[in-house]
């Protein structure tokens, strides 16, 4: 579980200011001199509205406009991650811990400047010495409060200033028939995830502060595998043929769904999984006399990546015929950290990583006896997002006025109504002689 980083932001600025910290009062140390120069430090500077080709016109850039013309991308946002990226029971959760910094994580998880009361950028002051959270940061009067709740919207990704500071959509394509502005940059599309899945060069080198490892490596993993060269999009974003509006053309498009490692934000989220691309980026290989289960990694990066707290476990068990379990064994697919203690200056590390790496294949044998009551083998994938004692915890974790404000319908039982893992994979064995598979299943359920 992570913990709070109470005093780390401080220390690593005072560290900065050297000697001029016992000659009197100094001002406050920026963003800039405490945490570097890196695009997710700072909300995206995405107008709340884009140009129209001609005249005066504008039209609102947030999703429900957007899906008015553009509807089969609005259907497969709403469900995804992108869409649920504030309301993730998850992350409210974390939020709520004491010494978080808010503005900082919702730079990724609302990062359009539109949607944050506060103005800030790498000149913001830290408002004084002990506080970890605080910015000193200027009134936002371009804030839309009702925009928090998107989350990841069509703005974060496709909204930009044009050079007379109006705002134009940033398209893969252009027809020239939209009526509104549209500037053509496809690699400054499939560029945008790495603001916040690839967000500095050296990742477990970076610290945001000693104890909040959001560390992604993604990026590091893609660039030494055998996908290096490919992008984000070519495999998270699958292209299918449609016209971008309704009675348009029909062009070749990609599709919006990002379904992830395939544990949804809502449980409603299990019945779209496949059809918003989902797919498990592992081919299982079982043998069954002896047991061997061999996992190749298809993904381009490793399995599991991103969120160090997520893992694999695969099971491998002999059942009788009414279903008991006979004998297991269990593999963890993995990174294991130790998450420190901001307050007791105890920084996080990486103490293992036995995750399968892009392109790698493992064999593993599970310790299994033998058994002639045994009617079956059943092999089972489990991707764990959180733990039941990591959701206690969150659970046990108080929201404050604010962030109840805004979230009224924060879910008070996070194990009951937050999807914590799904079944990714299960497939089941007749045992003896000539033993055949009898039956698999590969679409994620709880």
């Amino acid at each position: 579980m992570r913990r709070g980083f109470r005093g780390a932001l401080w220390g690593c600025a005072l560290a900065l200011l050297g000697p001029a910290c016992s000659g009197g009062p100094v001002a406050p140390p920026t963003v800039r001199e405490v945490l570097g120069e890196h695009a997710f430090l700072t909300p995206i500077d995405a107008p709340s509205t884009v140009a129209a080709t001609s005249g005066g016109a504008e039209f609102a850039t947030e999703p429900v406009a957007c899906g008015a013309c553009h509807i089969d991308h609005l259907t497969e946002w709403a469900p995804s991650s992108h869409a649920l990226a504030v309301h993730d029971a998850q992350f409210f959760a974390e939020l709520a811990k004491p010494g978080q910094p808010r503005w900082l994580c919702l730079n990724c998880h609302a990062p359009t400047a539109v949607q944050r009361a506060e103005r800030i950028t790498l000149d913001t002051p830290f408002a004084a010495v002990g506080s970890t959270e605080t910015l000193a940061a200027a009134v936002n009067r371009d804030h839309e409060p009702a925009r928090l709740g998107e989350g990841i919207g069509c703005a974060a990704c496709h909204v930009r200033r044009d050079e007379d500071g109006r705002g134009t959509v940033v398209g893969p394509r252009g027809s020239g028939r939209a009526p509104h502005r549209v500037r053509v940059d496809a690699a400054a599309l499939a560029a945008v995830c790495d603001r916040c899945h690839a967000p500095v060069p050296d990742p477990l080198a970076y610290r945001v502060s000693p104890s909040l490892p959001c560390w992604f490596t993604t990026r590091e993993e893609l660039a030494s595998g055998p996908a290096a060269g490919t992008s984000c999009v070519d495999c998270h974003m699958p292209q299918t043929q449609r016209p971008v509006v309704p009675g348009g053309p029909v062009v070749t498009l990609r599709r919006h769904g990002w379904a992830g490692g395939g544990v949804p934000k809502v449980a409603a989220g299990y019945a779209s999984l496949e059809a918003r691309g989902w797919r498990l980026g592992v081919d299982v290989s079982v043998a069954t006399d002896p047991v061997v289960v061999t996992l190749t990694n298809t993904a381009g990066h490793a399995v599991p990546t991103g969120d160090p707290e997520r893992f694999l476990q695969v099971e491998a068990r002999y059942e009788h015929e009414d279903g008991k379990v006979l004998a297991s064994d269990v593999l963890r697919i993995g990174q294991t950290w130790d998450f420190g203690d901001g307050t007791a200056a105890h920084p996080a590390r990486r103490l293992a990583d036995d995750r399968l790496q892009a392109g790698s294949t493992h064999a593993w044998t599970p310790a299994l006896t033998p058994s002639a009551e045994a009617a079956r083998l059943v092999v089972e994938i489990v991707h764990v997002r959180v733990t039941e004692a990591n959701a206690a915890a969150l659970d046990a974790t108080s929201l404050d006025l604010a962030l109840a404000a805004l979230w009224p319908e924060f879910p008070s039982d996070l194990q009951a109504s937050y999807p914590l893992r799904s079944v990714v994979y299960r497939a089941a064995f007749s045992v003896g002689p000539g033993a055949e598979k009898r039956s698999t299943k590969r679409a994620p359920d709880r």
